[in-house]
């Protein structure tokens, strides 16, 4: 199975480089770059690390039932995962997470993972609420709009599914395995197992001040990435609506829901162009925005990422030989 994912996440990879590249001009490319601003660096950089802070401290919140452990000081597993990411395919640079607070923390691989799944549940309902916003705007209205109330009704529902499963994960697990019959035994089972662990994952949010702070946490983290995404924008001189940045997120948090190789390259790169031609911007521009957000962070985050590990003692190959064991 994960032979596969890393060949279908390849494959996807090298067709949204070509479907990213091939309306684009080498020569508009490097004259684009040639009259780009370096100073949108500065806030690029900010709200990316930004970002990553307020999503340690959202790990923290979904980590309190069980383990207190400051956001502060979960920075460092979040980077480890961030720069495991960039380098391992299939989004593998998770399970360096789950290794991570495992091994300085003691917390359980089945708790860790059931927050990374919440995580990644209110992470699609914020991105899909903003990302409907942004389509229903002057500049993609026209075009997106009943695809965006599709959208906001597809995240009003997650989030009603997702309160129904906090507060009543009993009832529902005793109705899977008690009550529906049309599925065997062992699928019901395994089907409730599941939705015990997400609800573990769950558990900080039965308190209603948990809910809103993990909610309001997700809105600003994915705002300041949408600032961040932006930056490269106005670096090329991009004149167009915040909201574009907006769209942008959303197309890439939906690339990078399917396999990729490793760094997300030519995922990101075509949700740029892609979102970017919507609205009337040559593709070269685009692209060139896309690898002055995409390389930088790239880098940075891995290389960050990468020390924390080696000052905690920890490696890949270490986060391999235990997850294997287990």
């Amino acid at each position: 199975m994960k032979k596969i994912l890393i060949i279908v996440g390849v494959f996807l990879s090298v067709l949204f480089l070509w479907l990213a590249l091939k309306d684009t001009n080498i020569d508009e490319i490097r004259h684009a770059f040639a009259e780009a601003q370096l100073w949108p660096m500065i806030p690029m950089f900010i709200t990316l690390f930004g970002f990553y802070w307020l999503k340690a401290l959202r790990w923290s919140v979904l980590l309190s039932p069980s383990h207190r452990v400051s956001g502060n000081k979960l920075v460092p597993a979040m980077m480890a995962g961030a720069a495991g990411n960039n380098l391992l395919p299939a989004h593998f640079g998770e399970l360096v997470r789950v290794y991570f607070a495992g091994k300085k923390f003691g917390i359980s691989k089945t708790t860790v993972l059931a927050t990374l799944v919440v995580e990644r549940l209110f992470d699609l309902i914020v991105v899909l609420v903003i990302f409907s916003v942004a389509l229903m705007s002057g500049e993609y209205s026209a075009k997106f709009y009943s695809g965006a109330v599709f959208l906001l009704a597809v995240a009003v529902l997650i989030t009603v599914a997702s309160v129904l499963l906090t507060l009543y994960t009993r009832k529902i697990t005793d109705f899977l395995e008690n009550r529906l019959t049309v599925l065997s035994a062992g699928t019901r089972a395994g089907i409730a197992e599941q939705i015990r662990n997400l609800s573990t994952g769950l558990m900080a949010l039965r308190h209603k001040n948990l809910y809103i702070e993990v909610i309001l946490n997700s809105l600003v983290q994915w705002l300041l990435m949408a600032a961040c995404l932006y930056c490269a924008l106005l670096a090329f001189d991009i004149q167009v609506s915040p909201m574009v940045a907006i769209v942008i997120l959303g197309f890439t948090v939906v690339g990078l829901t399917l396999p990729t190789s490793p760094g997300f390259f030519g995922t990101i790169e075509y949700c740029f162009v892609l979102a970017l031609s919507a609205v009337g911007v040559e593709p070269s521009k685009a692209l060139s925005a896309a690898i002055y957000y995409h390389l930088p962070a790239w880098i940075v985050v891995t290389v960050v990422g990468m020390v924390l590990l080696r000052v905690y003692h920890l490696s890949f190959s270490d986060t391999r030989a235990e997850l294997a064991e287990s």
